[in-house]
């Protein structure tokens, strides 16, 4: 399946860099700290509208207010968060009405850009290229083309009338959200409905990043309807634990895979193969050395059968989200030939697996995980994104001979560091961290991409020194990594892996073979 190869590896790479820095982080607004509680799932950074407010890590506040008031919102208030931006609501406040959150709808659609009007119980607001009319009382809106050439689009019910309150008409939030395109979710915490135009917020954010978006558009063949494409991988990890007394001793691990697939279904064969010495220690960790020769023959029996199903499996999955898995051993275990199992993964989860590569962007990256029930993780936008520029936005990249090359070192580095306002003390310390960090990426002008990085660090209480080495190259679908880990005095572990693309006349299979025998895994798991 195709993946997010150089987008990812991107990503992580901003990430690694700010981690780090986030690691102590106290959770803070205007450079005070507010008392906080740690509820067990957070994300980590918050931005306000005049850069960051705040920074904390698996803590959120105790103290909401403090925070809403941050963001722009009003304690005490219902509020509404457009795409990160709390709403203005300078005379009437959103209010809930009959279980339903009801606007003042001249502040919101004034703060979309539009124009709104109210003459005899008649209530008309133009945006984005249509005019919608309803009248006091009654629940169907209709919507009409401003300019030439629009199409009408059909009466809109609200789920409730809009009613007049205070010299100011409110109206239902879901309606003329949804109406105008926005994803509509509720944070109970800060009492705030929350409105998303993940598509709008994606476009705004990739203007600055062309660059990695021509590597993400890279990444693979585009695929045609009724066109069947191939992609062959191989990769070998090699694993030295250093023992002064015993003696050293390597594990390996070898991986095969071939893949068919289009549009619509995908299969890939899968061969993992582990040294001998895997089995053996292997063995020795799940059974205890006085154990009877019994256990141990059988302990050895099941890792063996493992092992050996690790070296022939076959997944089918489609585009609808069906599933089917099979190994070898299964056969053994079952008693029967060519076993599967089943597992419907639904059609969601499908589209995804089938999206095209290039479709998507660092934007739809960054958006696509917002949660649109969470102020939290739609205000931590702004500071991701700030971010993600000030490591890979375009204007990060020297750009000569068609290729873009954008390097990060040490004092890029501390620079980051020093934006979050860390400590003298805590800078000294990031900085005798390492003793070598680089990390570069060239792009060329069709955005095939090289990224070479090397990171060695120190011995700091008690953490061994270690050294990271890798090369990583994306073409067309053709992609190359060589990666060298060494921990000092522990280990050292070196994984390659290439990636090749092409047409082939092969077609995927959409379900097992005639005449296998299918295991459903969700009930098999519940047995």
């Amino acid at each position: 399946m195709k993946k997010l190869f150089a987008l990812l590896l991107s990503l992580a790479m901003a990430l690694s860099l700010a981690v780090p820095a986030f690691a102590d982080g106290a959770y803070t607004v205007d450079g005070e700290p507010v008392p906080t509680y740690t509820p067990g799932d957070a994300i980590g950074i918050i931005g306000g509208a005049d850069g960051p407010t705040a920074i904390f890590t698996t803590e959120i506040p105790a103290d909401v207010d403090a925070l809403k008031t941050a963001l722009g919102g009003v304690p005490g208030q219902i509020g509404v968060l457009v795409n990160g931006a709390y709403v203005k609501f300078p005379d009437a406040v959103p209010e809930i009405s009959s279980s339903r959150t009801m606007i003042p709808v001249r502040a919101l659609v004034e703060t979309l850009g539009g124009e709104i009007g109210y003459q005899d119980g008649v209530v008309t607001f133009v945006l984005d290229g249509y005019a919608y009319e309803f009248t006091i009382g009654s629940t169907t809106v209709t919507a009409a083309p401003t300019g030439e050439g629009g199409e009408p689009l059909p009466d809109i019910k609200m789920d409730c009338a809009p009613y007049i309150k205070g010299g100011r008409t409110y109206v239902p939030i879901r309606f003329i959200s949804e109406a105008l395109g926005y994803e509509v979710g509720w944070d109970d915490d800060f009492q705030t409905a929350v409105l998303l135009d993940r598509a709008a917020l994606a476009a705004e954010i990739d203007k600055d990043f062309t660059i990695l978006n021509k590597v993400q558009a890279n990444q693979g063949m585009a695929m045609e309807e009724g066109k069947n494409y191939k992609a062959d991988v191989k990769g070998n990890l090699t694993v030295t634990a250093f023992d002064t007394i015993n003696g050293n001793k390597t594990y390996t691990a070898d991986l095969a895979a071939k893949q068919i697939f289009n549009t619509e279904a995908a299969n890939a064969q899968v061969s993992l193969k582990l040294s001998d010495n895997v089995k053996e220690d292997l063995v020795k960790l799940l059974i205890s050395a006085n154990a009877p020769e019994g256990d141990t023959a059988a302990v050895n029996e099941q890792v063996g059968l493992l092992l050996d199903g690790l070296e022939d499996m076959e997944i089918i999955l489609t585009r609808k989200g069906l599933g089917w898995f099979r190994m070898a051993s299964l056969d053994e275990l079952a008693g029967v030939d060519n076993v599967w199992l089943g597992l419907d993964l639904g059609a969601e989860l499908g589209e995804l697996a089938f999206a095209q590569t290039g479709e998507a962007t660092v934007g739809s990256a960054l958006t696509g995980v917002l949660d649109e029930n969470s102020v939290i993780s739609v205000a931590a936008l702004d500071y991701t994104v700030e971010m993600m520029a000030v490591l890979y936005g375009d204007d990060t990249f020297t750009t000569t001979g068609g290729v873009s090359t954008r390097t990060i070192g040490v004092d890029d580095l501390m620079a980051l560091y020093e934006d979050l306002d860390l400590s003298a003390d805590d800078l000294e310390e990031a900085k005798a961290a390492f003793k070598e960090y680089q990390i570069t990426m060239k792009v060329d002008s069709k955005g095939g991409v090289d990224v070479t990085c090397t990171v060695e660090t120190a011995a700091q209480a008690g953490v061994p020194a270690i050294k990271l080495t890798m090369d990583a190259k994306q073409d067309g679908g053709n992609a190359t990594l060589n990666m060298s880990l060494h921990v000092a005095n522990l280990c050292e572990g070196k994984l390659t892996l290439t990636q090749t693309w092409g047409a082939t006349t092969q077609t995927p299979e959409d379900q097992p073979p005639e005449g296998s025998t299918v295991v459903d895994a969700g009930e098999l798991l519940e047995s």
